[in-house]
């Protein structure tokens, strides 16, 4: 299936709010991806004389300056290693992952395009340092990748064009492809083999699928849309069964629903309902399932009933993710499994309403040290990613 590469701008359909965080249409196909809706300012936690908050840029040196250029870091495992890619200054993608100490090495898949729309994103990176993605080639197809923690870069498609997504510590990657048929899930395990699945057991009534995290015992939790436009997570544990989240609140009607994007090792899970218009606005509010399986639903205080989205979560409980005030600037928030919520601006983040040019603070994923990473954008609109330590 071929496509254009067209720089990393998403609408963001499945999160309802313009960002720009992936930059092929496949995967605005899969209608994936990574943003929330933010807005505000920074609080602080209980606690006697805190740590002043840590703050590091990450730009690669390859990175364009012009606006929707820059560095996107997406994730970071627990030993402090980045995973994302970065934009250069003809619009092409090239992956990179960046170690503990500051070393950036730069990932093109074998046979990536080198055009403007074209290249290569890493979308994950696991305990070993082993990642996963995708990479469109010349002809505008786009295809998954392997790549071991020694280099070595091993691309395959289930059937069809396809997009890797997450990889857990036992190297299964999971991700999505398109056949005659639609957009189904899958899972890559360590040998080779692949599982494929919808989230329904019936693609007929399944518009895409959207396979977000999968975990170190290999579960799996995402997004699917169903035949009438509406989102619902689901859960698929290591055995196959799939249980579909509906959570309280979440919107009926077509680009409405529940959104699962990260599921942590003791099967928590984070992300939005989405409910639609509300004061002229699309609003998300952020979502916790407890691995018992309930539902909190919730915003930073700051919020002001806007608009949030969780993003991820790590085995302790603590949660990251955007949000946007009435000012319609997106802002980042950590919020411990305590409850405590602390609300931050990247150093440089331009405070202006979030579009497609301006992302503000887009924070995604939290390790288990605490360190949450993202990118944000300057007031040129140029990407830059970061790691924050509250």
């Amino acid at each position: 299936m071929s496509r254009n590469f067209l720089g990393h701008s998403q609408v963001c359909v499945l999160r309802k709010c313009s960002s720009a965080a992936r930059f092929s249409p496949f995967a605005l196909l899969l209608i994936f991806w990574v943003v929330g809706c933010g807005g505000g300012t920074s609080g602080q936690g209980q606690g006697v004389n805190p740590p002043p908050p840590t703050f590091a840029t990450v730009d690669a040196s390859g990175a364009g300056t012009a606006s929707g250029q820059g560095t996107y870091a997406l994730r970071i495992n627990d030993n402090g290693e980045l995973a994302g890619y970065f934009i250069d200054a003809n619009g092409a993608g090239h992956g990179f992952i960046r170690d503990s100490g500051g070393t950036l090495t730069t990932i093109d898949a074998p046979g990536a395009g080198t055009a403007a729309g074209l290249g290569t994103v890493v979308e994950d990176i696991n305990a070993s340092g082993e990642t996963a993605g995708y990479f469109v080639d010349s002809q505008g197809v786009e295809h998954s990748f392997f790549r071991d923690a020694s280099g070595t870069m091993t691309t395959f498609d289930p059937a069809g064009a396809s997009g890797a997504q997450s990889i857990g510590d036992d190297a299964t990657v999971a991700g999505a492809y398109v056949d005659a048929g639609g957009l189904h899930g899958y899972l890559r395990a360590p040998n080779g083999t692949f599982t494929t699945f919808d989230p329904t057991g019936d693609a007929s009534q399944v518009k895409s699928v959207a396979p977000e995290r999968v975990n170190s015992d290999d579960s799996v939790a995402g997004t699917y849309t169903d035949a009438n436009g509406v989102f619902h997570g689901f859960l698929r544990d290591s055995s196959g069964n799939i249980t579909i989240l509906d959570a309280p609140g979440a919107g009926t009607a077509s680009g409405e629903g529940t959104e699962v994007v990260d599921l942590n090792a003791v099967g928590a899970m984070v992300g939005g309902i989405n409910v639609g218009v509300v004061n002229g606005v699309d609003t998300t509010h952020s979502l916790l399932r407890s691995a018992s399986g309930s539902y909190s639903i919730f915003d930073p205080p700051e919020a002001e009933g806007v608009s949030s989205y969780a993003e991820g979560i790590n085995a302790s409980g603590t949660i990251t993710g955007t949000f946007r005030a009435s000012s319609l600037v997106r802002h980042g928030f950590v919020e411990t499994s305590g409850g405590t919520f602390t609300v931050f601006d990247a150093p440089g983040a331009a405070q202006l309403p979030l579009s497609d040019t301006n992302v503000g603070t887009t924070a995604l994923r939290i390790n288990a040290n605490g360190v949450v990473v993202g990118y944000f954008s300057d007031a040129s609109g140029v990407r830059h990613g970061f790691t924050y330590v509250p």
